[in-house]
């Protein structure tokens, strides 16, 4: 894989690093910081990322798996979460190849809409069963463009392990 901003080949990513983040970014989403603006969903940046760059190791059905246990730590309607992580999941590797040639912060524009569909599914979904909308839940909104704007920070230390030079000199003074 290259990396597109700086031309330099990237080396494989270990599936060992992959599962370690997705299961940090899970234990980021376990904290008990609620439901503020500010707190983003840590998992579906994680999930949105190794879906775009490294398909293969993640996919629909690992962000299903996630979304369950989403659901029952928020002990939320069954499904739910699940439901819209494999969405964002199956969309993020629809887009894989137009997101990968972007700028990074292009990228993160172009990813607005799939944080806004994680953060306003929930909201819909219990709007269409209950009839009564909740408007605090329009705050996914803001939600979503903290997210998108974490993106390049993601992708720096996502891709990290991966930017390491193969051959270490060390007489090499950079």
């Amino acid at each position: 894989m290259i990396d597109f901003q700086s031309g330099y080949i990237l080396r494989p990513a270990n599936p060992f690093f992959i599962y370690f983040s997705l299961f940090c970014a899970l234990l980021l989403n376990l904290l008990p910081m609620g439901n503020e603006v500010w707190v983003p969903d840590w998992l579906i940046i994680c999930i949105v990322f190794w879906n775009i760059h490294q398909h293969r190791y993640v996919g629909v059905s690992i962000a299903f798996a996630l979304g369950l246990l989403m659901d029952v730590h928020n002990s939320d309607l069954l499904g739910l979460h699940a439901f819209s992580y494999s969405l964002v999941a199956y969309i993020a590797v629809s887009w894989h190849r137009r997101i990968v040639a972007l700028t990074v912060s292009t990228q993160a524009l172009h990813l607005v809409p799939i944080f806004l569909l994680t953060s306003l599914f929930p909201m819909l979904v219990h709007w269409l069963l209950s009839g009564t909308a909740y408007w605090w839940a329009l705050t996914g909104i803001a939600q979503a463009l903290v997210e998108a704007m974490l993106w390049p920070l993601a992708t720096r230390i996502l891709l990290s392990p991966q930017r390491r030079p193969i051959d270490v000199d060390h007489n090499r003074p950079i």
